[in-house]
């Protein structure tokens, strides 16, 4: 088996394997890759996508978590999760994890020998309808007039809040966010807080390709920030509600305290799915 870094300019050579909706985020600043080939036909056995992260964070250790995982067998599935090792190694990364909705028994096999512990257990990721998010009760108020829609701001003011979000260390679930286009977000859900022209918070809403939208981040600055946050919130269920159709899913992430508890105030009840979730912590020698 040969392995090959997985770059911008070869992805499509895997598209069998990779999924539709990760093929684009390899060009991100912390997303990596490699795929094992067969040294004759060239056809992928075993394949691995990871981004980086708290590498804008002087004080947490750096970690890896692992978006994609492939193998055809398990003797090719250990030999990139080897590579893959050496690759953290040279970033200093402490722990690699990841939540996959399955493995195959190969797969399973191949990341037990390997060292990481697996468990079944309920999703950080809970999925919404339009339709929920319209019956909600933040969404039966317009939102205050200082609420905007992406769509009402230039780039340069984008570029200007999001600094403000980096000074305030507030990257949502974008480890990159500094370096990612105002392109990437949907102008019509996603919104923001506008004072006197300048940005003073964001609720940013991403199309996943081929799938729901998802919420990257939310955030405002003080003093105002409780109030700012629910008026971004008012604002973007009710643009759900108003532009997609009733079946149209949005992803939630419970990533941190903050937002599982407001998943949980939101959406009393509401589960995710079952997935399998593993981790690694690397000693290096």
């Amino acid at each position: 088996m040969m392995i090959r870094e997985i770059t911008e300019e070869n992805i499509q050579d895997y598209l069998d394997f990779i999924p539709a909706e990760l093929l684009g985020e390899i060009k991100r600043e912390y997303w990596r890759g490699l795929a094992g080939t067969e040294e004759t036909s060239g056809g992928m056995t075993a394949g691995v996508l990871w981004e980086l992260k708290n590498m804008e964070d002087e004080e947490e250790a750096n970690e890896a978590e692992i978006m994609w995982f492939y193998a055809k067998n398990a003797s090719d599935g250990e030999g990139v999760l080897e590579s893959l090792n050496r690759s953290l190694k040279n970033d200093e990364v402490k722990r690699v994890y990841f939540e996959i909705p399955s493995l195959s028994d190969e797969e399973e096999k191949a990341l037990s020998a390997s060292g990481y512990t697996l468990e079944i257990t309920e999703s950080r990721d809970i999925y919404v309808s339009a339709e929920e998010i319209g019956t909600l009760k933040i969404s039966k108020k317009k939102p205050e007039s200082y609420v905007h829609s992406l769509s009402d701001i230039s780039p340069r003011q984008f570029k200007a809040g999001i600094m403000t979000c980096v000074f305030h260390d507030r990257y949502g679930l974008l480890e990159d966010l500094p370096f990612l286009p105002m392109t990437r977000f949907d102008p019509d859900l996603s919104c923001c807080v506008l004072t006197d022209g300048s940005v003073d918070g964001f609720l940013l809403v991403h199309k996943i390709t081929g799938g729901p939208f998802i919420v990257e981040l939310l955030f405002a600055v003080q003093p105002d920030a409780d109030i700012h946050l629910l008026n971004m919130m008012r604002c973007a269920a009710r643009a759900v509600a108003r532009l997609e159709s009733p079946e149209t899913k949005v992803l939630l992430r419970k990533h941190n305290k903050g937002s599982t508890e407001l998943i949980r105030k939101l959406f009393p009840g509401k589960k995710g799915e079952m997935v399998c979730r593993g981790e690694l912590k690397v000693f290096y020698r």
